[in-house]
């Protein structure tokens, strides 16, 4: 199996995460902050969960965030 262009793009648009240099995937992380608040709001209001299921679930999307954010400075800041 032959892979072309391995190379991380840095500039330019790119559809597919993997793609990126870890300096974007962080950017697109950042913006990617709000969906997630919005998605929790929509789950809150219409999934007719409890505060303990609703609170449960809004951490866990919170730090798999913060997670995900983290690496991926810590990657781009060692790649630099």
């Amino acid at each position: 199996m032959v892979f072309k262009n391995k190379e991380k793009k840095d500039k330019g648009s790119v559809f597919f995460y993997y793609k990126l240099s870890y300096r974007r995937k962080f950017i697109r992380t950042l913006w990617t902050f709000p969906v997630v608040v919005i998605s929790l709001v929509v789950i809150y209001i219409f999934a007719g969960l409890n505060s303990n299921e609703t609170l449960i679930i809004s951490i866990s999307f919170l730090i798999i965030f913060l997670i995900q954010l983290f690496y991926n400075y810590l990657k781009w800041k060692k790649y630099e």
